[in-house]
């Protein structure tokens, strides 16, 4: 399958999955389609940068900047996991229940959150390695850069309850944005660091696998 072909695989995917959990799935989950909905514009916009087809670079560079504010929520939505005790997976005698509606619950959450961490990592790899073509000796430093703002966006989040689109309204949104600097919070940030890392390097395993095979 070429990759233009994978592409509108993944967007007929998450369109569906967002469509249905938006009409099917309600109560404690139903942020599910909002959630996905904001991790998959990332993955969207990563695919039009991938393209490279700007007549001008500055709307390249201000679709990168977009691409940006939007991305913490692709990696976000494994945050979400937690929100599975809401299914109340134990039963009375301390093994988790056979029930199907909890365990569809558990696919739909976990499957949705790592391929939208996936896929959003791996045009996060090409867009960087783009963006760093004429200074390759860069890209470890950009990564690492790019990994912390990330974990930041990822804090904000979870704990300020803050998503992109708070963006537009500034004044609402600064003060919080003051007053989350802590140890606390340079530690969750380091941990979102190293997830990023740990899904980077499955990726390169799985790219050396391939290699391996041809």
């Amino acid at each position: 399958m070429t990759i233009r072909r994978w592409h509108w695989a993944i967007r007929l995917f998450f369109w569906l999955y967002i469509i249905l959990t938006a009409w099917q799935i309600q109560g404690v989950f139903s942020f599910l389609a909002f959630n996905t909905l904001l991790a998959y514009i990332p993955i969207e916009l990563g695919f039009i940068l991938q393209a490279d087809r700007f007549h001008w670079r500055w709307a390249y560079w201000l679709t990168a900047l977009v691409w940006l504010l939007f991305y913490p929520n692709a990696p976000y939505i494994l945050t979400d996991f937690f929100h599975l005790s809401l299914l109340e997976p134990y039963g009375a005698a301390g093994l988790l229940r056979n029930s199907l509606p909890m365990w569809g619950h558990f696919l739909l959450l976990v499957g949705v959150g790592l391929i939208a961490a996936w896929i959003a990592q791996l045009g996060s790899e090409k867009i960087l390695q783009q963006m760093l073509a004429r200074h390759p000796r860069w890209l470890p430093w950009a990564r690492l850069a790019f990994y912390t703002v990330v974990g930041i966006g990822i804090y904000i989040g979870r704990f300020l309850r803050l998503h992109t689109f708070y963006l537009l309204t500034p004044a609402l949104i600064w003060r919080p944005l003051m007053r989350m600097w802590s140890w606390h919070m340079l530690g969750f940030v380091a941990l979102m660091v190293i997830l990023q890392y740990v899904i980077w390097l499955l990726i390169q395993y799985s790219r050396a696998e391939t290699d391996a095979d041809r």
